[in-house]
């Protein structure tokens, strides 16, 4: 019995052994992309700049507009506080306050949209970098890529980052 407990113990560990030497000799080629940079050099990122810029234009436009309002009765009661009576001077006073609380509220809004479309887009863009790591690292004949910044020490020539931002402008 405990002859063969050894001898299954023995199969044991060869068969692990030889597991782990094959997994260890499959990963061999390993690269690297630095993706924060990747992102920055992309003519995409600008692309999404200008279109969000565009979708959210007109709420921009009204932010200004809320704002050059409230300045003017800002400086009109200023300028004319003084002169005027006292419930004019009142109503002035809360015009104000309800066009800067419309326009906290709008700008809050806003820029919770903003921010959630911008995730969107990267994440649409990110999804289009990876498509473009795997096309060069299958053409490099990488068998493993990761992020530069998980990175302690590689060299340069696993770098992929420009052969991706290359890919990525096709």
């Amino acid at each position: 019995m405990k002859q063969s407990i050894k001898a299954l113990g023995l199969g044991l560990v060869f068969a692990l052994s030889s597991v782990f030497s094959v997994s260890a000799s499959a990963a061999e080629k390993v690269g690297y992309v630095n993706l924060g940079a990747v992102m920055q050099q992309l003519p995409q990122r600008e692309a999404i700049g200008k279109k969000l810029q565009g979708e959210f234009k007109d709420r921009i436009n009204e932010l200004k507009r809320i704002q050059e309002k409230a300045q003017k009765k800002v400086e009109k009661f200023k300028r004319d506080g003084e002169l005027m009576s006292s419930d004019d001077r009142i109503a002035l006073q809360r015009e104000i306050a309800e066009l800067e609380s419309d326009y906290r509220l709008k700008a809050k809004a806003l820029k919770e949209d903003s921010d959630r479309r911008e995730r969107e887009e990267n994440m649409k863009l990110m999804k289009q970098i990876g498509e473009a790591v795997k096309k060069v690292a299958t053409a490099q004949g990488y068998d493993m890529v990761v992020d530069a910044q998980a990175l302690l020490y590689a060299t340069d020539g696993d770098d992929l980052s420009a052969k991706v931002i290359a890919e990525m402008k096709k």
